[in-house]
């Protein structure tokens, strides 16, 4: 931390309220800063960050923060909205009064590289490549090596790597037979030896990289580049032995379009889905809701131009005036949070949508849409709920709520395609608590639905499901929310269906395992993405805890809290916290998770774990 320059002091000698246990100096200049932080903090940020908006960190978060994120954030990343009226020492002393760190002008963070060369792997080993595993987003393993369910519960932690200056992690790690590529919320995309846990490189991008990697092998079947995008909505593509730029695209112009999602690739194609925060924007009545629409956009694989862009609503238009005299506008919204699934078979290209953000809903939100690979031509659409518009407006029910007022059910999970004997089958998971099994082969027609939870803002399936060729898995949040559209009692855990029939192999639900008031560190619900394998299920809790089931019957085979602090390989400060998005990554006996996910109030963390089976 930056000592602050003083020429005249304060000095606290006793603690007085809890605030001050040791002594310190603080110039009468940087108290003025402070102050003034704080009151641009009570102004522009206090609404959400003080717990009126689930999404958004509570202050306790941002205090891990260090100053430079704080600035980052206001000034290019997920707060410039907010930030675009502030000067610079505005911004660092917004950053003074959250953090109690001035902004350092020196990097401090040493890497740890490796010493033998990044050996680039061959596409006709089974990796784990994208958010999914696979073109399919099954996250089914069958490269498991000893990792079985005889021999899971002999899994021991061998390495933590801690990621500096980050409370969320949620960029799927892939692994391309023996290099993990991964993306933090500092904006840098990681090559990590599997073995040691050395680094072979990093790569800054513009801003937060969330989604998955996604690795291009060349017509020799060689690794060779890696494609994904970032928070403020640039795809890239980089060399994968060296983190080079070969290319930078910028994906969309509208200044809150984001890239939550994964990238995906087939032939000469790279697909890239579109979200936005505007969802939150909206929760300020002086601002105009909405004009973002979803989208996913197809570049050249080589050079990063765009081909085609298909959105999934019109564009909006004028509709009526909130009660602050503000002209909303309609439709938008629909975003994809997930990965697109290619379905090369049918020459077909399945995304899911979340809701709308403004009046009028539309019947391309909450759905599954079937667009063509070559031209992003829309071919069916499936939508899972009718009628859902809403925003951060809703929360405290402001001028800015759509007339739909709800029920806020994303669709944030990337459809699976299963193919079976009768017909290709595209499951997808909702926040409603429902999973749905469409067809294929007909339009997308329904062939089942069945809840597993009781669905919410923070129920139901959130970030993705596991499907073998006769089972899908699916993690259940059920997180409790005043959503007036909640069906039943909570259910979270995990849920086993079976794929042609649609009905319960298994469900597992978890029971709260401690008595803190904080929700999140007892709360045991199923948020983060599962992953099978042939025996096991492996599923990440809100509660930091890392469990595995038996595939079968749901048994409970081990268990592991990450929620704690750790000594790192690379020498960072390492604490675990909330499992939530990204899920296990399982590969040649080898487990990774991930741990940490500071937003709607969940428990902050900074780690990449590896568990390996001890035989000893």
């Amino acid at each position: 931390m930056n000592k602050i320059k003083w020429t005249n002091e304060i000095r606290c000698l006793t603690t007085i309220g809890g605030w001050c246990t040791a002594l310190f100096i603080i110039s009468f200049g940087a108290l003025a800063n402070v102050e003034s932080g704080k009151a641009i903090y009570d102004k522009q940020c206090a609404l959400c960050h003080e717990g009126n908006l689930p999404e958004a960190p509570r202050r306790a978060g941002l205090k891990k923060y260090s100053a430079e994120r704080v600035v980052e954030a206001l000034s290019t990343g997920v707060m410039s909205t907010q930030g675009i009226q502030l000067s610079k020492q505005d911004m660092e002393n917004v950053a003074l009064f959250l953090t109690g760190k001035a902004v350092s002008k020196a990097k401090t963070h040493q890497v740890d590289y490796c010493e033998a060369d990044l050996q680039l792997g061959h596409q006709s080993v089974e990796n784990w490549n994208g958010w999914g595993g696979n073109k399919q987003n099954s996250r089914y393993v069958t490269n498991v090596g000893n990792l079985n369910k005889m021999h899971a519960n002999k899994l021991t932690l061998e390495w933590v790597y801690a990621f500096p200056d980050t409370t969320r992690m949620r960029s799927q790690p892939i692994i391309i037979v023996s290099t993990i590529f991964m993306g933090s919320q500092e904006g840098k995309v990681y090559a990590i030896d599997a073995d040691s846990g050395c680094t072979h490189w990093t790569f800054s991008a513009e801003a937060e990289v969330r989604g998955g990697i996604y690795a291009e092998f060349d017509k020799n079947g060689v690794l060779d580049n890696l494609l994904f995008g970032d928070f403020k909505a640039n795809a890239y593509s980089i060399n994968a032995k060296n983190g080079q730029v070969n290319w930078k695209t910028q994906i969309s112009n509208h200044p809150q379009a984001s890239i939550t999602g994964s990238v995906t690739a087939h032939n000469n194609l790279v697909y890239v889905p579109l979200s936005s925060l505007e969802v939150i924007s909206a929760a300020r009545e002086n601002y105009a809701c909405c004009s973002f629409r979803g989208a996913v956009v197809a570049v050249n694989i080589k050079t990063g131009e765009k081909v085609w862009e298909q959105f999934t609503t019109e564009p909006p238009k004028p509709t009526y005036e909130n009660a602050q005299g503000i002209m909303q506008q309609g439709p938008s919204g629909a975003p994809i949070w997930s990965r697109p699934t290619v379905d090369h078979k049918r020459n077909l290209l399945y995304v899911t949508t979340g809701q709308n953000y403004s009046t009028p809903a539309t019947h391309t939100s909450d759905a599954v849409i079937a667009m063509s690979l070559l031209t992003g031509e829309l071919v069916w659409v499936a939508q899972l709920t009718k009628n859902d518009a809403w925003n951060g407006g809703c929360v405290r029910q402001n001028s800015n709520c759509p007339k739909e007022n709800g029920p806020d059910f994303d669709s944030g999970t990337g459809a699976i395609l299963v193919e079976t004997e009768q017909r290709g089958i595209v499951l997808a998971g909702q926040k409603s608590g429902n999973i749905f099994a469409l067809d294929a082969d007909n339009g997308g027609e329904v062939l089942w639905k069945r809840r597993v939870g009781s669905g919410g803002t923070m129920g139901g399936v959130h970030w993705g499901m596991s499907a073998s060729d006769s089972m899908v898995f699916a993690g259940v949040s059920d997180l409790p929310t005043n959503n007036p559209y909640i069906e039943g009692a909570p259910h979270p855990g995990v849920a086993a269906i079976d794929i042609v029939s649609g009905e319960f192999v298994w469900q597992r639900v978890l029971d709260n395992t401690c008595d803190k008031d904080d929700k999140f560190a007892c709360y045991p619900g199923i948020s983060a993405a599962v992953t099978a394998t042939k025996d096991l299920v492996f599923a990440g809790g809100l509660d930091g805890k890392l469990h595995i089931f038996d595939s079968q019957n749901g048994t409970q085979l081990w268990t592991f809290d990450t929620r704690k602090s750790f000594k790192s390989l690379n020498k960072v400060s390492a604490n675990g916290g909330s499992i939530e998005a990204d899920g296990a990554l399982v590969h040649d006996g080898d487990l990774f998770i991930t741990s940490g996910y500071d937003k709607w109030g969940e428990i902050p963390g900074n780690v990449l774990l590896k568990f390996r089976v001890n035989m000893e």
